[in-house]
């Protein structure tokens, strides 16, 4: 107790030394600590300071784990992005054609951009980096077995694959369309955009594979 009766303000919270065999546990609570910054207040508010005051820890806890706030930030949007593969997979798998397999994952894909926006930007329309070609590699994977599926034996690999890129563009442009304007003046029924999205570029798809019919005049 000092004199003056003052104590000033309360010391961050400090968390328990990590004993032997518990750093896992220590870089998925940075991990957590990250994303709550993160998803809250903004790319700004994830520094290496803010992180360890919330987990309780000094800095150089932090650093033990990660070089630098950059890799950070791309370990937190990784976090989430390298659930997408299984997630476009698990959706195409409930279609019962291969058409509604390409479509799900299409669905899944504008869904799952819209649904983490902060991390999309980060990952999918910031700088290359690592990161950005691991996220990239798996989602193209993901979609060109879709449009492989979809067309005939005798299509070389080189048009599937053209195609898919084709698929991507439109998808990653459906995202990034909305991300860049604010939430408020979004389309009232998203589904229907996310639907009409996946719908366009599985259609164009099929009809440049020469499984849909071009409609008539």
């Amino acid at each position: 107790m000092t004199g003056s009766g003052d104590s000033g303000p309360p010391r961050p919270r400090r968390r328990p030394r990590a004993r032997r065999g518990e750093g896992g546990r220590l870089y998925e609570e940075i991990l957590d600590a990250a994303e709550t910054l993160l998803d809250t207040s903004g790319e700004s508010a994830v520094t290496i300071r803010a992180v360890a005051q919330r987990v309780g820890v000094s800095n150089p806890a932090v650093y033990l784990h990660f070089a630098d706030r950059s890799a950070l930030l791309s370990t937190v949007c990784l976090r989430v992005w390298d659930r997408l593969d299984t997630y476009m997979t698990d959706a195409g798998s409930t279609a019962t054609d291969p058409a509604g397999d390409l479509k799900n994952r299409c669905v899944a894909y504008v869904r799952f951009g819209l649904d983490h926006p902060l991390r999309y930007r980060l990952v999918a329309s910031g700088p290359a980096t690592e990161a950005t070609a691991r996220v990239a590699d798996a989602c193209f994977r993901s979609l060109r077995h879709a449009v492989r599926r979809t067309a005939d034996d005798g299509v070389p690999d080189s048009e599937v694959t053209a195609l898919t890129r084709a698929v991507c563009a439109c998808l990653h442009g459906a995202v990034s369309l909305l991300l860049l304007q604010p939430a408020s003046v979004w389309p009232d029924d998203l589904d229907r955009y996310v639907d009409d999205v996946a719908s366009l570029a599985t259609s164009g798809a099929l009809h440049r594979l020469g499984r849909w019919p071009a409609a008539s005049a």
